[in-house]
């Protein structure tokens, strides 16, 4: 018998042959893309990671300037180059630069290193900038960089105009808060003398925030919210003849672009001043200090310490000793834990002399009635900057009843942590005031002094500009300062 296929079983053979070839090519085909693609998403994968990387890095930069900056606002003998930062020529004055790691680099896997470059610009000034440059480098590949910049400005208890912990609520029918810039003009640049608040300088920056998540947290009600409300979490309130927004802004309407619920604040305590100055017991009667034989500290102030302040139709007095004398500047630290200043009657008043500063202490509740504080003068326009007067609380615990009430204008700044804040009149309220809550009764009208955003000498440096520098022109300007 013959084993011979006939031709037909033949050509079946061939076809599945080749239709064997054919799938084994598609399939090599396949596996060599699938191959290619993972290469590729590896590729991707790693570039991405180490992009990570380097952006941490140069974080991690930034970190150690602005600590190092802050560090030296608290304590100006910090040695820049005792903590590794570099200081010589080619170094510009009042410039540093350091690299991290200070020798060598950081390993990361497969043989991945990095190095970031930190360049602090300007330290001793207004508005220090910081530079980071990272790189990584990748063997047998293109290094990965990451160049960031910060600018600082000083932080300051008095950030905003009217800040609570708890609630801030608006009462009355023509309440309202807008700003001004005692020290600066419009295009930015310093006022030759300061300016005290008026219409021809105003501005719709006033600002109102509470940390509370409540949702009254910020009661606009018929309020006049001409600048910026900020809570922790909800909404602020606003009524049908309140509004929150710029200038032009319609009643009843609430900018969105002026609104935001993730407001963030410190209320750190206060302590007395280390320096108590002469005992003068309890102020009951009218009182001009400094006293002629009085001395000023070291520091050009006139310290003192008191029980209370309480009196009726009577005059605490801060002026010079005589007219030719230079204005002055006067700390009182109070005891009185239960009452602190009670002033009242129909002429009982503060009165600052215009140039001269007063700072009070205070533990215990706050009453300020009669004429209330003459900052430097009745109105707006003749009173003292705000920064001429000062009231802090120094309660830790419970609560500290603070009222300020009068018809003429009071020019100042609260800090009270503690304190449960009533503003009652019908006149001008200039500066800051931050506290537990703070209601406003009547129809003041609140200003907020935009140059107390940088008050207090030493205060910390805060961010107020984060950006990742990408372009060419960019880089190439940094470039010339040696990294």
């Amino acid at each position: 018998m013959s084993s011979t296929l006939p031709a037909s079983g033949r050509g079946q053979r061939g076809s599945v042959l080749i239709v064997a070839m054919v799938l084994a090519a598609v399939i090599s085909i396949s596996l060599a893309s699938y191959l290619q693609l993972s290469r590729s998403s590896l590729t991707i994968s790693n570039a991405a990671l180490y992009q990570n990387a380097a952006m941490n890095l140069a974080e991690n930069g930034l970190e150690e300037a602005v600590y190092s900056i802050n560090k030296y606002v608290a304590d100006n003998s910090y040695s820049w180059t005792g903590d590794g930062w570099d200081s010589a020529s080619p170094v510009p004055a009042g410039d540093v630069r350091k690299r991290l790691p200070a020798t060598g680099s950081y390993a990361f896997d497969q043989g991945v290193t990095g190095v970031v470059r930190v360049y602090i610009l300007g330290y001793t000034g207004a508005s220090p900038r910081a530079l980071a440059r990272a790189t990584i480098s990748i063997p047998n590949g293109r290094p990965i960089e990451k160049w960031l910049e910060v600018r600082l400005r000083k932080t300051s208890k008095f950030s905003n105009g009217l800040v609570a912990k708890d609630f801030i609520s608006f009462s009355g029918n023509n309440a309202s808060v807008d700003s001004w810039h005692s020290k600066k003009n419009d295009d930015g640049t310093a006022r030759a003398t300061p300016v005290a608040y008026s219409a021809a300088v105003k501005h719709d920056k006033g600002s109102v925030g509470s940390i509370s998540i409540g949702v009254n947290a910020v009661l606009v009600q018929n309020a006049d919210i001409w600048g910026y409300a900020s809570t922790g979490g909800a909404l602020p309130n606003i009524g049908s003849n309140g509004l929150v927004g710029p200038f032009g802004t319609a009643t009843g309407v609430m900018d969105m672009s002026r609104v935001s619920t993730d407001f963030s604040a410190s209320f750190d305590n206060v302590s007395n001043p280390t320096n108590a100055g002469d005992s003068i017991g309890d102020i009951t009667n009218s009182l001009n200090l400094p006293r002629a034989a009085d001395v000023a500290a070291s520091d050009s102030k006139y310290y003192y310490t008191a029980g209370q302040i309480n009196f009726n139709n009577k005059t605490l007095a801060i002026k010079k000793k005589t007219t030719t004398s230079p204005a002055v500047k006067v700390v009182i630290t109070l005891t009185n834990a239960t009452t602190s200043i009670n002033i009242g009657g129909g002429s009982g008043a503060l009165n600052i002399e215009s140039g001269s500063t007063l700072e009070i202490y205070a533990p215990g509740d706050i009453k300020i009635a009669g004429n209330g504080v003459m900052n430097g003068g009745t109105t707006a326009g003749a009173a003292n900057l705000p920064e001429a007067f000062q009231i802090y609380g120094t309660k830790t615990s419970g609560v500290q009843d603070i009222q300020i009430a009068g018809n003429g204008v009071l020019s100042g700044l609260v800090y009270a942590p503690q304190g449960s804040v009533k503003i009652n009149g019908n006149g001008d309220v200039c500066g800051s005031v931050v506290a537990n809550d703070i209601t406003v009764v009547g129809n003041a009208a609140f200003h907020y002094d935009e140059s107390l955003a940088d008050f207090g000498g030493n205060s910390p440096y805060r961010i107020s500009l984060w950006r990742e520098i990408t372009s060419a022109t960019d880089r190439n300007a940094i470039t010339v300062l040696s990294w």
